[in-house]
């Protein structure tokens, strides 16, 4: 009989996988560029990095190399056969950046839906509609963690109300899965009184972590909190 059982790899992965999200403003994108470039991101949102992006190009937060595709994708205006283009064209340039890149970002809010709505045509279906669309998706993720390369998911929030009354709070708004699938879950906050607040809402690999806040945290330094064998140089 074959044995398919390999033996634990006693080398930590520099990379992580993580999920980011926050209300617009807060830091999400500014704290995915202080990952380690070449940087390829993958963006829906018209014009999000602007002026982020190039605080990175030079000294003192660069040089890194930053490279982007911008999508245009809307449910009311496109069609389900557009939305399959989008999709294809997405995952052609994920699998080229994981060739290439240390770093990549989605706009993963509008990735999940552009996969959505090519698989069904419309907003929603079915729970268990979902399983070819889930199954896909879930594989792109694992790619990541198989390339070795950091995958920054940024998310939008949406306010939550219960019984037609909003309870003053938001819940990020994508692939429920990723919640599972990443190594580390961050929500982000700016105020003018603390700044820019990261908040570990969980960890894998860390339990500590859990609901502990940062302000002004790094990549880098997030890594030396999930990983506190390892030192900055092997985040950089």
């Amino acid at each position: 009989m074959t044995n398919h059982f390999e033996s634990v790899n006693p080398m930590i992965p520099k990379r992580l996988i993580w999920r980011s999200w926050g209300l617009e403003k807060t830091g999400k994108n500014h704290f995915g560029f202080t990952a380690p470039g070449p940087i390829y991101g993958q963006y829906f949102d018209p014009g999000g990095i602007e002026g982020v992006a190039q605080k990175f190009l030079k000294a003192p937060l660069g040089p890194k190399e930053i490279r982007y595709v911008q999508y245009k994708f809307n449910k009311k205006e496109h069609t389900k056969a557009y939305a399959c283009e989008v999709r294809d064209q997405f995952i052609k340039d994920y699998r080229v950046g994981l060739t290439v890149a240390r770093t990549i970002q989605w706009d993963e809010t509008e990735a999940w839906e552009v996969f959505r709505f090519a698989e069904f045509g419309r907003e929603s279906a079915m729970g268990r509609d979902y399983g070819p669309v889930n199954g896909m998706y879930r594989g792109l993720l694992q790619e990541a963690y198989d390339a070795g390369v950091n995958l920054q998911l940024i998310q939008k929030v949406k306010e939550k109300w219960v019984n037609e009354k909003s309870t003053g709070t938001f819940e990020p708004v994508g692939f429920k899965q990723a919640n599972y699938i990443v190594q580390v879950n961050i929500s982000h906050a700016w105020s003018r009184e603390t700044g820019f607040v990261s908040t570990i809402v969980n960890c894998r690999q860390n339990v500590n972590l859990w609901g502990m806040d940062f302000v002004d945290l790094t990549f880098h330094e997030l890594g030396q909190f999930v990983y506190p064998d390892t030192t900055a140089a092997d985040w950089q």
